[in-house]
């Protein structure tokens, strides 16, 4: 079983976001070999044609509710998903697309208590993408979250929060140590890395071996320097149960995360855990 951790189907709503300028340059910089023809034909049909090619059996499709971010000559365009459209890309294709919702903790978009309590809690969602970094230029262990990680605590709702170089206006932004304040609040609540936190890869493994609930997803960052043998050496020990697939498709195309990240020196045990057990558990699928 192969579970992607990070897919944004190429729809209108999610191609807003993805435009074709903007991806093209951070595609080439991450290593991609092409774009998805998918994605470039703006087919979620095609796509999931393209997750059978790869042997991908679900992709986790991300929402994103937050505001355009400005570092230097990078521009990231705001991403507005109704997260409406996320339950309808599920309804269309059922048990292949599973959706997390886009919540904005600043609260600009909608109120983020009722939006998740409506899209996941009592609605069809699996759980929720957040990016404090941007929405309001805070950090994941910020107190104004605090109420939002109570309730996904409570009803067992994962949180994937942004991580990672472009998490926002600048790369302290990348720092785990935030992160790793959290579960001292919420020692229950799952929280996924998006990213993995790269660059600061041996802090994001140290936050995991800290807190059996905190799961990393380097996604198309695993393959960056100074990524992939620290990650999987790691995957290969204690963070077995805790090391997550992911594209970050349309970044990388699905055939290419795939293979290039069975070509990686994992045990089979961490392969076949990390490609989708790991992600079926924490999911309950």
């Amino acid at each position: 079983m192969i579970i992607d951790m990070r897919a944004r189907p190429p729809s209108p709503q999610f191609n807003s976001f993805f435009q074709r300028d903007f991806l093209e340059g951070l595609a080439t910089r991450v290593g991609a070999k092409r774009l998805s023809q998918a994605f470039c034909d703006e087919s979620v049909h095609d796509f999931v044609d393209e997750m059978d090619a790869a042997n991908v059996d679900v992709a986790i499709a991300l929402g994103r509710n937050s505001p355009a971010m400005k570092s230097g000559k990078i521009v990231a365009p705001a991403g507005v998903i109704p997260n409406q459209h996320i339950v309808d890309l599920q309804l269309e294709f059922p048990g292949r697309i599973i959706g997390f919702a886009g919540i904005d903790v600043a609260g600009e978009i909608h109120n983020p208590m009722a939006e998740t309590q409506s899209f996941v809690v009592d609605g069809d969602l699996h759980g929720i993408f957040i990016e404090p970094q941007r929405a309001f230029g805070g950090n994941p262990d910020d107190a104004r979250i605090f109420l939002l990680y109570e309730l996904c605590e409570a009803e067992s709702v994962p949180v994937n929060i942004m991580t990672g170089p472009v998490s926002g206006s600048h790369v302290g932004f990348a720092d785990p140590a935030p992160i790793d304040r959290v579960p001292g609040q919420f020692p229950d609540l799952k929280i996924i890395c998006g990213h993995g936190c790269w660059p600061r890869v041996d802090e994001m493994i140290t936050v995991a071996f800290k807190h059996t609930n905190v799961y990393v997803s380097p996604d198309c960052y695993l393959f960056m320097p100074g990524a992939a043998s620290r990650y999987v050496e790691a995957a290969n020990g204690f963070m077995a149960d805790q090391f997550l697939f992911g594209s970050a498709y349309p970044v990388l195309p699905l055939d290419q995360a795939v293979e290039d990240f069975k070509k990686l020196p994992f045990s089979s045990t961490s392969l076949e855990k990390a490609l989708g057990l790991n992600a079926k558990s924490l999911l309950n699928l």
